[in-house]
């Protein structure tokens, strides 16, 4: 490895390091916000988030930056923090029944195969 690479390398370490710094920090933060709520405050904000995410993610089907910056109204400055605290995951997580069939049909077009056939297939089998 040459003297130029190793550098590059511990530059991007280095960065990496303080990225994850910051991003406990923030964490720490919250958490911090979060522990001087009382327990209803704490309750009404976990409401209010989940029927925004209920509505933006089940109802409404948005995307991850959909429902960021058009249920919640926040900005590109949430993308990071959001993912960090694990809203990405949750997102990416959600699979509802419109995603298995056109999943299924996808595949079933891409195999050559009868959707229809291969949805009854399914049907009997696993229900």
């Amino acid at each position: 490895m040459d003297e130029n690479t190793e550098k590059a390398l511990q530059e991007l370490s280095e960065m990496s390091q303080k990225f994850e710094a910051a991003m406990k920090a923030e964490e720490e933060h919250q958490e911090q916000y979060w522990n001087s709520l009382s327990k209803e405050q704490q309750l009404m904000a976990f409401c209010a988030i989940s029927r925004r995410i209920f509505d933006g993610e089940i109802k409404q089907g948005g995307s991850y930056r959909y429902v960021l910056y058009d249920v919640f109204g926040f900005g590109p400055e949430a993308y990071v923090p959001a993912q960090c605290a694990g809203y990405l995951d949750i997102h990416n997580a959600i699979f509802t029944g419109k995603d298995e069939e056109r999943i299924l049909k996808e595949f079933a077009d891409y195999a050559k195969i009868d959707a229809e056939v291969l949805s009854q297939y399914i049907q009997r089998k696993y229900f």
